[in-house]
């Protein structure tokens, strides 16, 4: 196995310390609007800032800077109470005025993960009590916005008229049970240290950790007891990581790969969509591509660790090429009995696969199946960065891209129909949206289940996407560190599971 460099220690003993590695770049600054765009990024900065509402072990909604909250009958209204002893890290005393500060500044510059559109408006009744209005009911404000929005200090932020430059040492003044003390960015080390007096409990180490270390320089660091978790082992190093001692834990990481389509192209018929599922092998891509690594993914958007999953509603598509060639003839394409390719209008297919390099593997064994199944493919990889500036219609047929499924149901409408380049930007049956609109506004839990169990089985019809597999996230541990997984991630959604609430003492 390939070595590195120690992990230098460079506190006294008697700092109790975790340490957590990861082999990925840095992470950007642990502030709302300088966090890389990554979960871990969000993470580091859970850990410094607060939100209105928590999760406990379960992921069930739990106090945080709010130590009670209602809704209203009709959805409209939230009150809050919050935590008197909430306290800002310079001792500043945190008020409802902050919360309506944060909403207000927010709504001018948009944190990168929350929406604030449906709020109508915020007010500050007293110190600690707030009412929140929104526009129209929204089953998933509160797992979502009260969840996911960091609240920032009105006086630190008031009059920044540019957060993203906004890179001070006090920009990092947050609410959480961890200030940043140390951040070197060639290295993509951070140390953490505790605050005192935290008002949401004492915290189990004097500092944490973040350290850059590729996988098997962090098996053997921890081997040495220099690094407590391995927050990114591949499943490659599973057997390794256990020779070492380490424990591992493996979890759907609930960002299927998915192919998704330039609906306006070649498979604006949901035929070819259809025809598609049914020529790729998911099974054979999972064997050959990742190994033990992924699982099949359901084809109804949501996954199985979803509480919304019904697989009783989503349409199956095992490996059959005759259903795919008869769905393809009806869509207008005809084969060449001599050569068996396929063609339109009598003009060769040549399918333009657009991929990253994370999943240029995969798009290999893609193209392989269908060139077996007589369809041209052409495969273009471009790093993230050009893959995040690409515009609908641009110049492909399909891309392969992961994507998220986790979070409240609430984000469909963007990840469906939105128009980012790993959305769906599906425009097709009207009928999908609707219930897409009707599920964000059910306030009811058994209507809200039957509106997406009806959403679930109309998307494994028409296809906007197909999800071929869930990549499993797996991390590795000494005995004294138990990392807490989600089922259906982090706070909005995010497949880490280094929540800040492990840091503390029970």
């Amino acid at each position: 196995m390939a070595t590195q460099t120690p992990l230098a220690m460079a506190n006294p003993a008697e700092t109790k310390r975790l340490v957590i590695s990861n082999s990925n770049t840095d992470w950007g600054l642990a502030t709302p609007y300088l966090q890389a765009r990554g979960g871990l990024g969000y993470m580091l900065t859970h850990f410094v800032f607060d939100n209105l509402l928590g999760q406990d072990k379960s992921g069930a909604l739990a106090p945080e800077l709010a130590s009670s909250w209602q809704v209203s009958e009709d959805g409209l209204h939230v009150e809050l109470t919050l935590d008197p002893q909430a306290r800002w890290h310079d001792g500043t005393d945190i008020t409802s005025a902050d919360v309506a500060f944060t909403f207000e500044y927010m709504a001018q510059h948009p944190h990168p993960f929350v929406s604030l559109a449906n709020v109508s408006a915020i007010e500050a009744l007293s110190p600690d009590d707030l009412r929140i209005t929104l526009i129209a009911p929204d089953a998933g404000f509160v797992s979502s916005v009260l969840v996911g929005l960091p609240i920032l200090p009105q006086h630190i932020y008031r009059g920044q008229d540019n957060p993203r430059s906004f890179s001070d040492p006090r920009a990092m003044i947050g609410s959480g049970p961890y200030r940043l003390s140390s951040h070197e960015h060639a290295k993509g080390r951070y140390v953490f240290s505790a605050v005192e007096n935290y008002y949401g409990g004492a915290q189990k180490y004097d500092e944490v950790l973040i350290a850059k270390l590729q996988p098997e320089a962090a098996i053997e660091a921890a081997a040495k007891g220099q690094v407590n978790v391995i927050s990114d082992l591949p499943t490659r190093l599973v057997d390794y990581a256990k020779q070492h001692d380490l424990q591992v834990d493996m979890s759907p990481a609930g960002h299927p790969i998915k192919l998704r389509f330039d609906h306006a192209g070649l498979f604006s018929s949901v035929q070819r969509r259809q025809a598609l599922a049914f020529i790729l092998d998911r099974q054979a891509l999972i064997d050959i591509a990742y190994r033990r690594g992924a699982t099949l993914a359901s084809l109804g958007y949501l996954q199985d660790n979803s509480a919304w999953f019904n697989a009783e509603t989503v349409l199956q598509y095992n490996h059959d090429p005759d259903k795919a060639a008869a769905l393809l003839m009806r869509s207008g394409w005809s084969r060449d009995e001599a050569s068996g390719r396929w063609a339109e209008n009598g003009s060769p297919v040549t399918l333009r696969l657009i991929t990253s390099g994370r999943e240029e593997a995969l798009a290999q064994v893609i193209k392989d199946q269908l060139d077996a199944f007589g369809l041209d493919v052409s495969i273009r990889v471009l790093e993230r960065g050009a893959l995040r500036k690409m515009k609908p219609g641009e110049d492909y047929d399909l891309i392969l891209a992961g994507g998220s499924t986790l979070g409240d149901p609430v984000t469909i409408l963007e990840r469906v129909f939105g128009t980012r380049w790993n959305n769906e930007q599906y425009q097709g049956d009207g009928t999908l949206r609707q219930l897409a609109e009707a599920q964000a506004r059910a306030l009811d839990p058994d209507r809200r289940a039957a509106l997406l169990a009806k959403f679930q089985h109309l998307y494994s019809r028409e296809l906007p996407a197909i999800m071929l597999l869930n990549v499993s996230r797996t991390i590795a541990h000494d005995a004294d560190s138990k990392p807490w997984f989600f089922d259906d991630g982090l706070t909005l959604g995010i497949p880490v599971a280094t929540h800040k609430y492990m840091l503390l003492e029970e």
